[in-house]
């Protein structure tokens, strides 16, 4: 009996974490012959992330820019030839076009949260979203504070939405081998995401030069692309931050780093998944404090949190951490501990089994 289909459908296959995390829940859950997950991407771009299936549809640099019906009439000719049993939306735009895409085909419908709504978005947005949210079967929500926003503020039903947590393979991020060292006496200190003014990579360099200010001797590194990126180059060159661009060895990197640096804004955070990579490479973190960082940090024992526009309470937590090597490797373990425990692959894959299992045919072979 072959098994039905689920659809895990995303944007682009640029490699950012929704993207990165939709192909790691579909691999995680598909077994041959008893459970098929496969990833169907829309847009062309980059393809840094891998798809089973591609529109490869034009505009993918700014997906969430407009609305192209040509992509709804694309996506449900392809929804006919594949015939999913179920399909997921991993994020916002994926939801936008399956939603009119699917009309008069009745599929159970899943739709991956992955943040929080954008602030500043009109009544009518949210109108909107609530309209497209009444077509979704069931809600992943990425964190707590997610969970509630969709409640309160979009009407779903709290027996339909489930707080979904982000994920990473272990064998992907972990430690390095204990007893090595990376060969420089001086810690290094790293920021990985998106060069964007949420992410806040200037805030990064601006911590880094208010601890150079004190005299202290460490490395630091930014990790990332995006627009950003020709603004901060003179700021990060006077703070001796070295500016990596994006790179698909982001595990490696983090492995020959000491300290993670996570200076965002809230509006779009839901729960980074790059807090559980530093936690699985066993660094300890200074993050701010928006939606997700309180269900992977454990202030004091994992990392320290401070509000968004606490600059002076970042630098104190970056610079205690840069003098105290025992601080960093009782933070670190505890981090790793953590994130095994609640945030690796596995631990996620078996949420997801649960939530989607009853939207699948009864009796099916991958409800099993």
């Amino acid at each position: 009996m072959t098994p039905p289909l689920v659809l895990h459908v995303i944007p682009t296959r640029i490699a950012r974490g929704g993207q990165r995390e939709a192909r790691a829940i579909a691999d995680q859950l598909d077994e041959p012959g008893v459970r098929d997950h496969r990833v169907l991407n829309l847009f062309a771009g980059v393809p840094e992330v891998r798809a089973d299936f591609s529109l490869d549809f034009p505009g993918g640099d700014v997906p969430a820019a407009g609305f192209d019906p040509r992509l709804v009439l694309a996506l449900r000719s392809a929804l006919r030839r594949f015939d999913p049993a179920l399909v997921v939306a991993h994020g916002g735009d994926p939801l936008k076009y399956l939603v009119p895409a699917l009309i008069g085909r009745r599929r159970p419908l899943a739709y991956y949260a992955i943040g929080t709504f954008p602030a500043g978005r009109s009544s009518r947005s949210v109108a909107l979203w609530r309209q497209l949210l009444r077509r979704v079967d069931v809600v992943a929500a990425e964190g707590d504070e997610v969970r509630a926003e969709y409640i309160e503020r979009f009407g779903v039903p709290p027996e339909h939405i489930t707080m979904t947590p982000n994920g990473r393979d272990p064998a992907v991020f972990h430690p390095r081998p204990q007893g090595l060292t990376t060969g420089q006496p001086a810690p290094m200190v790293t920021f990985v995401g998106a060069l964007t003014t949420g992410k806040r990579p200037d805030r990064f360099i601006e911590v880094v030069a208010a601890a150079r200010a004190r005299g202290l001797e460490f490395r630091a590194r930014l990790i990332g692309d995006g627009e950003l990126m020709d603004q901060i180059r003179e700021p990060a060159r006077q703070a001796d931050v070295e500016l990596l661009g994006s790179r698909s060895d982001v595990a490696e990197l983090l492995r020959s780093s000491d300290i993670m640096v996570f200076p965002s804004l809230p509006q779009g955070e839901g729960m980074p998944g790059v807090l559980i990579e530093g936690g699985l490479t066993g660094l300890p973190i200074v993050a701010t404090d928006v939606p997700g960082v309180r269900t992977v940090i454990l202030p004091g024992e994992t990392g320290f949190i401070r509000a968004t526009e606490d600059v002076d309470g970042m630098v104190d937590d970056v610079v205690r951490l840069i003098n105290d090597a025992d601080l960093r490797t009782a933070m670190g373990e505890a981090a790793l501990e953590r994130c095994l425990t609640h945030f690796s692959e596995g631990a996620v894959g078996r949420t997801w089994l649960r939530l989607l299992t009853p939207l699948l045919p009864p009796g099916s072979v991958s409800a099993r």
